[in-house]
C-alpha cells in the first residue's frame, strides 16, 4: 500500500512545472503530472527514475480524472501573446481563466487539502529599484498579467470567503535546465538565449546599459512548493518565490566567460533597441517564504549557469 503524499500538478510537460514536479518527487511525494503533451524524453527519463511513483495524464484542465490527492499545484499558463496564438484578446485571457476556474472546482469538489498556484512579478506594470514585499499593490497591464491578478484576487476571496487553503506563489525571472520553446510559453528566459548563443556561436552580445533583474534557478521553485506543503496551516495567501540575485545583461555575460573562457565578449553601447525597455526594476523579496517556512536553499547564480549551460551541452551532443 502506497502511503507517500500525493500531489496533482498541472502544466507539469512545460518548464517551471516540470521542475516543480522533479522537486515534490525528490520530497517524497507521490505526483501525479497533467499537461496536454509531454516531451518523450522527459517522460521518459522520469520514469526510469521515479517508476510508480510519478504518474503521468494527458488532459486539458476541464477535464481532470478522478484521482484523491492531498495537495494541488496548479501551473498551467499561456504566456504567449493573441498574436502569436491567432486570438482575439478575450480568447486569450479566457485560455489562462478558464482552466483556473475548473482546477479550483475539481480540488473543492475532491476535497484537497492544499492548492498552490502560480502567479508572476507580471502583475506589476513597474516596480522602483529594491525590494519588492507582498504588500506592494499590484498594477497589471497586458492580458498575462490581468490573469495572474486574477488569480491572486480569487484566492483571497476563496481563502476568506469560503474556508478554502488555497495560497499563491509569485515568481520572479526563471531560469535553469530543460527549457525549451512551446506553443504557450514560446520565449525562453534571457539566461537560455544567452547560453545558447555561447554554446553555438562562441560570441555573447549584451548591451552596457540594459538593467539588472532579479533571477531564480528553476529547481529552486520546486523545493520552495514542497515547503509551502509542509506546514499544517499556512498563515499567508501570497508568498514571494524569488532568490533576490539580481544581475544585469552584462553581469551575466561576464560570469559566462568566467565558465566559457573561448567565448568573445561583446558588450555594445547603450541599450537593446529590440527590447521594450524594462519598467519592473524591483526584486521580488522572499523573507515572508522564509519567516514561515524557514526555506533559504536558493542556488547561487553562477552554479545555476553552470548547470544550464551544461545541460544545453549535453541537449545539443544527444540530438
Amino acid at each position: 500500500m502506497n502511503t507517500l503524499p500525493s500531489v496533482l500538478i498541472t502544466g507539469a510537460g512545460g518548464f517551471v512545472c516540470g521542475s516543480i514536479t522533479v522537486a515534490l518527487l525528490q520530497a517524497g511525494w507521490q505526483v501525479i503530472a497533467v499537461d496536454r503533451q509531454f516531451d518523450s524524453s522527459v517522460e521518459n527519463t522520469l520514469r526510469s527514475h521515479w517508476g510508480n511513483q510519478v504518474t503521468f495524464v494527458r488532459a486539458e484542465c476541464d477535464n481532470l480524472p478522478d484521482f484523491r490527492v492531498d495537495a494541488l499545484v496548479h501551473g498551467a499558463a499561456i504566456t504567449a501573446s493573441p498574436g502569436d496564438l491567432e486570438q482575439t484578446a478575450e480568447a486569450n485571457l479566457r485560455a489562462n481563466l478558464d482552466p483556473l476556474l475548473a482546477v479550483s472546482e475539481w480540488a473543492a469538489r475532491h476535497q484537497v487539502r492544499r492548492s498552490i498556484w502560480m502567479s508572476s512579478s507580471a502583475v506589476y506594470a513597474a516596480t522602483a529599484v529594491g525590494p519588492v514585499p507582498e504588500t506592494l499593490p499590484t498594477s497589471p497591464v497586458g492580458l498575462y498579467a490581468v490573469a495572474k491578478q486574477t488569480l491572486e484576487s480569487l484566492a483571497f476571496t476563496l481563502r476568506q470567503e469560503y474556508g478554502r487553503d488555497v495560497s499563491v506563489i509569485r515568481l520572479s525571472n526563471i531560469y535553469g535546465v530543460a527549457e525549451r520553446s512551446r506553443a504557450t510559453r514560446p520565449r525562453v528566459s534571457l539566461v537560455g538565449r544567452m547560453v545558447k548563443e555561447a554554446l553555438e556561436t562562441g560570441r555573447v552580445s549584451v548591451y552596457a546599459d540594459d538593467p539588472a533583474r532579479d533571477w531564480t534557478f528553476a529547481p529552486d521553485v520546486g523545493a520552495a512548493v514542497a515547503a509551502l506543503l509542509k506546514p499544517q496551516t499556512l498563515q499567508h495567501v501570497l508568498y514571494n518565490v524569488a532568490s533576490e540575485q539580481v544581475f544585469a545583461p552584462v553581469d551575466i555575460a561576464k560570469m559566462l566567460l568566467d565558465l566559457l573562457p573561448n567565448i568573445k565578449l561583446d558588450i555594445r553601447d547603450g541599450s537593446d533597441p529590440n527590447t521594450p525597455p524594462l519598467t519592473r526594476r524591483g526584486y521580488l523579496t522572499n523573507k515572508r517564504l522564509q519567516d514561515e517556512t524557514s526555506f533559504s536553499a536558493w542556488t547561487p547564480f553562477a552554479a545555476g549557469l553552470q548547470q544550464s549551460i551544461d545541460a544545453q551541452r549535453n541537449e545539443a551532443i544527444s540530438s
